[in-house]
């Protein structure tokens, strides 16, 4: 490819190839997305191609790869991106197993944090969030990669949401993805980082083990196991926000990323989500109930818990005014009686 140095493929997937290379102009490495030959030959292909890779360079964040320019050579199209050093999520998983919670929130956060600007900028949607495509660089910074590339805009007379010609990862999909139902917005790649956090903690999909098409139909009719199946020492509140973020019906997941980050930073502190989860049924990953108590049992003391127990729907939590320690109630109660006998005694001085 005239202008550049090619070197080694980074990634690959159905519709495009990733290479590392060095741009000769001006003597930096660089990563080039290349369109399939194939779709390259389609003038609806390009132009979707050549619209999206502009949308995402007018994109500037510190935890988006940064699209610098789109070309073509010899009938292949191309653009050229930010060549972020470092591992992916899905490396980090092959390594580890699992990874922690507190590391996947962190994780979470820094990547609803580039959607919010990515849809309020230009109303770009991602429609394939996975490990693969979220980049840990060598600094720690995360960076989300294949932003918009031959996926789907919100319409602004910049492009729209139809679903018909749309591809994803169907591990990730959410259900308004798989079925064309619903119009697609901010609240698609929610579910889909839902799916991703869930891997992450627990070290595996939703679904493993069945082919792409079981999949797509579970994640519109099945359930996964609570993520606690796999990975016991989860919280409840971490729990309770993968129920959310992974609601088949939109309506029932954070309405915009500022609720689905302030969701995110509740959990960090220990908190619950704020507001109701889904309905009993109505989340891909199904929420173990907190064990029954038999009507003769006594209740088994325990310290306050940091943070509220688990149920079926969630609230903020709420402080109970009349749980006070029973030796603050003594100290009112005397308080009271001292302040009585000073004014007895002070009217007694009055009438003598």
């Amino acid at each position: 490819m005239s202008g550049f140095t090619i070197g080694a493929l980074l990634g690959q997937g159905g519709m495009s190839t990733v290479w590392a290379a060095r741009q000769h102009s001006l003597d930096r490495e660089v990563a080039l997305k290349v369109l399939d030959p194939a779709l390259s030959r389609d003038p609806e292909d390009v132009k979707r191609f050549v619209v999206e890779a502009r949308m995402a360079a007018q994109l500037s964040h510190v935890n988006l790869v940064r699209v610098f320019d789109v070309s073509s050579q010899n009938g292949l199209y191309f653009y050229i991106m930010e060549y972020a050093r470092g591992y992916d999520a899905e490396k980090w998983l092959r390594r580890k197993g699992r990874i922690e919670a507190s590391e996947t929130l962190a994780v979470a956060e820094s990547v609803a944090v580039a959607l919010e600007y990515a849809w309020t900028q230009v109303g770009l949607i991602h429609c394939d969030i996975k490990p693969g495509n979220i980049m840990v660089d060598a600094d720690g910074t995360v960076k989300l990669t294949d932003l918009g590339v031959a996926r789907c805009l919100r319409g602004h007379g910049r492009g729209d949401t139809s679903t018909a010609d749309i591809t994803g990862t169907p591990a990730y999909m959410a259900p308004e993805q798989v079925t064309g139902a619903a119009p697609l917005d901010c609240r698609t790649d929610m579910y889909a980082l839902g799916a991703t956090l869930y891997h992450m903690a627990t070290g595996r999909q939703l679904f493993p083990g069945r082919t792409d098409d079981e999949v797509m139909e579970l994640q519109c009719s099945g359930q996964a196991p609570d993520a606690r199946d796999f990975a016991p020492e989860l919280s409840a509140p971490y729990v309770a926000l993968l129920e959310k973020l992974l609601a088949r019906n939109p309506a029932h997941r954070p309405r915009n990323w500022h609720a689905a980050l302030q969701d995110m930073r509740q959990v960090r502190r220990g908190q619950f989500p704020v507001g109701e989860g889904p309905a009993p049924g109505g989340s891909t990953m199904h929420r173990h109930k907190p064990a029954a108590r038999r009507c003769d049992e006594e209740p088994a003391p325990a310290p306050a818990p940091a943070v509220p127990p688990p149920g079926d729907r969630w609230r903020p939590r709420v402080t109970d005014p009349a749980a006070l320690p029973r030796w603050i109630i003594l100290l009112l109660a005397l308080a009271a009686f001292l302040a009585g006998f000073a004014i007895v005694l002070a009217v007694l001085r009055h009438v003598r």
